[in-house]
């Protein structure tokens, strides 16, 4: 064979191996390639789980009144992971808030006058048109009260109103009413006993939080003021068979324990454990307080921690007035509110 034989089969045979290895680099890139795709499209999955592009995390936030949707707004899946890290950083803003403070340092049987808007979340519930019982703002659309106030109630005729101090003179504050969405009276009230007598509201629409409207904390899991003093709050009668208060008042009573409370004149298997007592013969809710707030403050800010339920008379001597503990409810709360973010740790 001549020697051009011999280098024309070379050049073939390299010529070719170089078009097999371009073949093989070019499947090779298609794969990569394909993988790399894959392995993307998996990451913006677990990106979009994550930081919410196409996901509606559903916060609710506190901080508008003028809407009653509780959903928030989804971001694109072409937005940035700043704007997206941002707006979920807003969400989770929108979920806290202060709660329990006063707005004065400074009832009722016993009781006096507070300052107006003293106590930012008290509210009252009117009843074709006329004060029926008292209330406690938890978020910006849900109260809390008891559920003897709203029994055989009709919920288009009830009206919340918040930021109010002298019920008989509306130009004295920044008061607002809102209509009622919904009733969530506790499903085991029991009408004999009051045993369970817890109730929420959600309003119709929700509320824009303001100096003379913010909401009051809840107690934590587990918590008992036996031993501490406590105030009450409402427009109930000052005396036993008196008229209902024109304006805000507050008494300071004691919290007993749930054994002190059995010893007392009621039968002792009368106050359950979903029960507290507070009071004393000069010092105690009234008619009017029913489903108003029964707090302790720590540190400034105050708690929850019972709800007027019942008694007998106002400020007998042996008859403390009767609270539904909140502590007890927390669950059945937050259940009840749909994971609506709330100023506490439940």
């Amino acid at each position: 064979m001549s020697r051009y034989s011999k280098l024309s089969s070379l050049s073939s045979t390299i010529a070719v191996l170089v078009l097999v290895a371009a073949v093989a680099a070019r499947s090779a890139d298609r794969n990569a390639r394909h993988e790399s795709t894959i392995k993307n499209r998996t990451g913006r999955i677990f990106f979009d789980e994550i930081f919410g592009i196409n996901v509606n995390f559903g916060f609710p936030g506190f901080g508008g009144g003028g809407s009653s949707s509780s959903s928030t707004q989804s971001v694109s899946s072409g937005d940035s992971l700043a704007s997206a890290s941002t707006n979920t950083v807003q969400k989770l803003r929108n979920c806290t808030c202060e709660c329990g403070f006063p707005n004065h340092e400074i009832r009722i049987v016993g009781g006096r006058p507070t300052e107006p808007n003293k106590y930012p979340w008290l509210a009252r519930i009117v009843y074709e048109g006329k004060f029926h019982c008292g209330a406690s703002l938890l978020t910006n659309d849900y109260v809390i009260t008891a559920a003897h106030c709203i029994r055989k109630l009709k919920k288009e005729q009830i009206r919340v109103i918040l930021g109010d101090h002298d019920q008989f003179v509306t130009t004295d504050g920044q008061s607002i009413m809102r209509a009622v969405a919904k009733m969530i009276p506790h499903r085991n009230f029991d009408t004999e006993s009051y045993n369970h007598d817890i109730a929420l509201l959600r309003l119709r629409k929700p509320v824009l939080f303001s100096k003379t409207i913010r909401p009051v904390c809840l107690p934590s899991i587990g918590s008992n003021p036996a031993g501490k003093d406590g105030t009450v709050v409402g427009w109930g009668r000052t005396k036993e068979g008196g008229m209902l208060a024109g304006v805000v008042q507050e008494v300071t009573v004691p919290v007993l324990s749930l054994d002190q409370c059995r010893k007392m004149k009621y039968r002792a298997n009368r106050i359950t454990e979903n029960m507290m007592c507070a009071g004393n013969g000069s010092q105690d809710s009234c008619q009017g307080d029913s489903g108003g707030p029964l707090l302790i403050e720590d540190n400034g800010r105050h708690e929850i921690a019972g709800i007027v339920s019942w008694g007998v008379g106002c400020g007998r001597q042996g008859y403390p007035g009767v609270y539904t503990r909140v502590a007890k409810y927390l669950n059945w709360i937050k259940l009840n509110m749909k994971q609506k973010c709330i100023c506490t740790d439940l």
